[in-house]
């Protein structure tokens, strides 16, 4: 059997068993109670009630892909190691490369499940309330894929090389951050300290800069980007995300689980 096969039958069983946690039921709960929210509170919006329901909608898709990714990802294979199921996976035999991606991939089919069902009540709820979709919407929704699967990451390789409570406040905080680093650079409070000037800076270059993914102001205000933006931001997300998967190779590669 190839290896690529291999990979495959990992990720369908971890998928599989990550669906029979219900999780699906609740993003169906999720995405009710999206919808029946934003038509209550499109009752009480004049003039932009499909707005309203692209805002909520994202936001709630935006906080549930990445509560999956948090919850889910710390302990998709520190779970493996503690419980010793890793080592019958990897006696078959199969390079550990191919446990990491496995289980990598197989939780990103579950994100993607995720962020499909809840985009398809998000943008029929818009629609119906007289909404336009635009090209920025999908973009919007990739994006929302790419910061998820890259926080996935960075919990994964937090939590071999932390407990798993620790591993999830350092990414949540990274995540936090990483969203309000841009804007912090700006405040004069900021700017009229150059230590701490240098340090968000060297944040900015070094640490995930989550900001870059977030495309709902635009959306929600009409305005349009260019390509070359899209694009950039794109490369920066999917290249950090390779980055850190390697990381995670690496140390599961160096890790002892005798």
């Amino acid at each position: 059997m190839g290896i690529t096969k291999k990979i495959g039958i990992i990720a369908y069983y971890t998928m599989k068993e990550v669906l029979k946690s219900k999780i699906l039921i609740n993003v169906f709960l999720i995405g009710l109670a999206m919808m029946v929210i934003t038509y209550v509170a499109s009752e009480f919006t004049y003039g932009v009630p499909e707005k309203v329901a692209l805002d909520f909608g994202l936001s709630m898709l935006w906080f549930s892909s990445c509560g999956i990714a948090l919850f889910m990802g710390v302990g998709l294979i520190s779970k493996e190691i503690d419980s010793r199921t890793v080592y019958m996976i990897i006696s078959r035999p199969i390079p550990r490369y191919g446990f990491v991606l496995g289980k990598v991939a197989g939780l990103i089919a579950v994100l993607v499940i995720n962020i499909a069902l809840l985009a398809i009540m998000t943008l029929a709820a818009s629609t119906f309330l007289g909404g336009e979709i635009s090209d920025l919407v999908y973009w919007a929704l990739g994006f929302t894929l790419l910061e998820a699967t890259l926080l996935l990451l960075v919990v994964i390789f937090f939590s071999l090389i932390a407990n798993n409570i620790l591993a999830i406040i350092i990414s949540f905080l990274l995540l936090t951050v990483g969203h309000a680093v841009q804007e912090t650079q700006n405040y004069q409070f900021v700017t009229n300290r150059p230590m701490l000037k240098s340090v968000l800076e060297f944040y900015h270059l070094v640490l995930p800069a989550f900001y870059k993914f977030n495309l709902k102001d635009y959306m929600l205000y009409n305005q349009t980007l260019p390509l070359d933006y899209l694009l950039i931001n794109l490369t920066y997300g999917v290249a950090y995300s390779l980055f850190v998967l390697v990381l995670i190779i690496f140390l599961f590669n160096r890790k002892n689980l005798d």
